[in-house]
């Protein structure tokens, strides 16, 4: 049983160092065409026809950056739970790390959305309380939830705290059977 649960653990390592690989390669794809870009704004390197360049290497590079650190940290946690057994004080900070990075995929990626779909807002039929509500519901529907999706970040964060706030319990009720012992 021991041997299965280990075995998972390897591959879920070795999917996240490929995730960091394939994220460091991808940073060094995206400072490079950037750094052409910044010297010539006529090489756009990948750059999708609707989107504004700088800003879009910036999401990219900011994006990848994250995905290295998250990975990082996930290695870090499956490594203190494969010594100890169980999730420590320490992991509450790792998860809170991972939240805060879901948290700024989402923040990066909904800013993206709405500079480079801006002239979609329609900000001119702003005028009555019925116009703001339909027309902020329509944006961010139209934008943030159908086009660019933003709510999985948001959703993995409130997940990954719902875990924290498990964990904490937990180490609380076991410190407290270590004291009754």
């Amino acid at each position: 049983m021991m041997k299965t649960g280990l075995s998972k653990l390897t591959i879920v390592k070795v999917v996240l160092w490929i995730c960091i690989y394939f994220s460091g390669l991808a940073l060094v794809y995206h400072t490079r065409w950037f750094i052409a870009f910044m010297m010539n704004s006529n090489i756009r390197g990948g750059v999708p026809v609707n989107e504004i360049p700088v800003l879009w290497f910036m999401v990219q590079i900011c994006s990848n950056l994250i995905f290295i650190y998250v990975s990082f940290l996930l290695i870090r946690l499956i490594k203190k739970y494969t010594l100890a057994g169980y999730f420590g004080a320490e992991s509450i900070h790792v998860l809170n790390g991972i939240i805060i990075a879901c948290l700024g995929l989402a923040f990066l990626g909904a800013f993206k959305t709405v500079v480079t779909n801006f002239s979609e807002v329609h900000l001119e039929e702003w005028t009555t309380i019925a116009a703001i509500s339909n027309l902020f519901l329509r944006s961010f529907t139209r934008l943030l939830v159908f086009s660019s999706p933003q709510t999985m970040y948001l959703l993995i964060a409130a997940i990954l705290w719902a875990v924290k706030q498990f964990v904490g319990v937990a180490l609380k009720v076991k410190k407290e059977n270590e004291s009754f012992i």
